[in-house]
C-alpha cells in the first residue's frame, strides 16, 4: 500500500512542476496550482481508503 501512494505522490509532484514550468507565467498559475493540490489530495485520500478497506 505505502508504495503505491508514494508513486502517486511523486507522479502528482512531477505533473504540478511541469505545469508550473510550462504555465508560470500566465495571471491564473496560483490557481492551476492550487486546483493540482486539491486534486492531489482528494484523489490520494481516496486511493488510502481504497486500498484500506481492501486489505
Amino acid at each position: 500500500m505505502k508504495k503505491v501512494l508514494i508513486l502517486n505522490a511523486l507522479i502528482w509532484a512531477g505533473v504540478i512542476l511541469l505545469a508550473s514550468s510550462l504555465v508560470g507565467d500566465h495571471p491564473q498559475y496560483q490557481i492551476l496550482i492550487g486546483i493540482l493540490a486539491v486534486g492531489f489530495t482528494l484523489q490520494n485520500g481516496f486511493t488510502y481508503a481504497f486500498l484500506k478497506d481492501k486489505k
